[in-house]
Formats: C-alpha cells, sequence, structure tokens
C-alpha cells in the first residue's frame, strides 16, 4: 500500500505541475471573488475580430456605361469602350436578366461624374453608381457574376 500511495502521490504531483505550466501563458483576472483563465490568443482574436468590424468598407464608385440583355451586345459595348478610353478598368456583370458594362473605380463622386461627362456623347445611358462592397452576409441579394 505504501508503493501504491507514493505512485498516485508522483502523479498527482506531475500532472499538476503539467497543468501550472500549461496555465502559465493564461491571463488571471480576479472579478468578485471569480478567478477567469483566459487564453492571451483570445485577446489577438478580438482585436483581428474589431479592426475587421471597425473598418468601414467604401463603396465602389463606378460609371455604368451600358445595359443589356444580351452578351453580345455587352461585349461588342466593351469593345468601343476600351477602344475611346483605353486604359480605364472594364466590369461586366450579370443580374438577371441583364448584362451591365461598368467602368473605373472613382475615389469620389464628383470624379465620376467628370468622367460620365466624357462618356455620355458615346453612350447617353451612362450613370454613376456607387457599388456596395460584399460581405458575407449578404446570401438573400441577387447573385452577380464577374465576366
Amino acid at each position: 500500500m505504501g508503493k501504491l500511495k507514493k505512485i498516485i502521490t508522483s502523479w498527482i504531483l506531475v500532472t499538476s505541475i503539467i497543468a501550472v505550466s500549461a496555465n502559465s501563458s493564461d491571463t488571471v483576472q480576479v472579478s468578485n471573488n471569480i478567478i477567469f483563465f483566459k487564453d492571451p490568443r483570445v485577446d489577438i482574436l478580438q482585436k483581428i475580430y474589431l479592426r475587421k468590424a471597425d473598418g468601414k468598407k467604401k463603396g465602389l464608385i463606378r460609371v455604368q456605361v451600358f445595359q443589356a440583355p444580351s452578351r453580345e451586345r455587352i461585349f461588342e459595348a466593351k469593345a468601343q469602350f476600351s477602344a475611346r478610353f483605353p486604359g480605364i478598368a472594364t466590369f461586366v456583370t450579370y443580374v438577371p436578366p441583364n448584362f451591365k458594362l461598368r467602368a473605373g473605380e472613382f475615389e469620389t463622386q464628383q470624379e465620376a461624374y467628370k468622367f460620365m461627362q466624357q462618356v455620355k456623347p458615346y453612350f447617353p445611358a451612362s450613370f454613376v453608381i456607387e457599388e456596395k462592397a460584399s460581405s458575407p452576409g449578404d446570401d438573400k441579394k441577387p447573385k452577380q457574376k464577374n465576366y
């Protein structure tokens, strides 16, 4: 029986040492006589999450140049636009039932309106639009396909 007591005592001692060393990196907080052990990695994850939530996502300001239900007509308009305004980024999206041709990524609406005035003589249906940046919870919105 004495040998069994020594083995059990040694085992308890070893497991308590392991438990204490495992918790040495944890943060200890005492509040209302309650001791909280918190892993410091939780603080890091919390900061990352809060930083993402605080970062206001800016909408993209673009000029919608053309809209058509036919894919061929959109790509014809895209070719005409790219020939007249080389170097300006174009984006083709499909939101049923229409394809939409949008151009540019502007910082302000004033810049977008200025560019729209240059485009209007060639594409009279042009207008400025602010696209919302998509977020993970936007499952209820219609899906857009970029081409």
